[in-house]
């Protein structure tokens, strides 16, 4: 039985899933969720340094910021009253952020989406949910996307991989 949740939220759709799976566990479990969100750093060249600046970079990294709190906060406005809830906002790449949460001994389920891209588009440009089913020492839920035009997503089943049998097949 799983105690302490912990959902990775980026506002996707798969990550909407796993959020609304993680309550249903925490729901059956009297279980405490921890809902988080990663800010991602922007990279310097992508705002135009080195030329002439079109944006200014502190006035970009609020708004940012405010970006992926109002998805947190979204997120958490999501979880029944009944069900305890913490807000967690980091910045950074997300892989890492995530992985130094889930394996801060705080947790013991991490709930996430994955978007899928496939072993070509993970591979060139890297896969948050591939590092941490390699990584993480807890269970990981994870939520793929679906393939479907509905504007309302379907319930999806999860995949859930303790991490000790994702090393034992790498």
């Amino acid at each position: 039985m799983f105690r302490q949740l912990l959902v990775a939220y980026n506002g996707s759709a798969p990550a909407q899933a796993a959020l609304l799976e993680a309550i249903e566990i925490a729901r059956t479990g009297n279980a405490r969720l921890t809902v988080m969100t990663v800010v991602p750093q922007p990279a310097l060249w992508a705002l135009g340094f080195g030329h002439e600046c079109p944006v200014d970079p502190d006035d970009f990294g609020d708004q940012v910021v405010r970006e992926y709190q109002g998805r947190l906060d979204a997120a958490v406005g999501r979880v029944p009253h009944d069900i305890p809830v913490t807000k967690l906002l980091r910045l950074g790449p997300a892989a890492p952020a995530i992985l130094e949460e889930a394996n801060s001994g705080r947790h013991d389920l991490l709930a996430m989406g994955s978007r899928s891209r496939g072993d070509l588009a993970s591979l060139l440009l890297g896969s948050v949910s591939r590092r941490i089913l390699r990584d993480s020492r807890i269970t990981v839920l994870s939520m793929a996307s679906g393939h479907h035009q509905s504007a309302r997503p379907r319930r999806q089943s999860p995949t859930i991989k303790p991490w000790r049998r994702i090393r034992d097949t790498a």
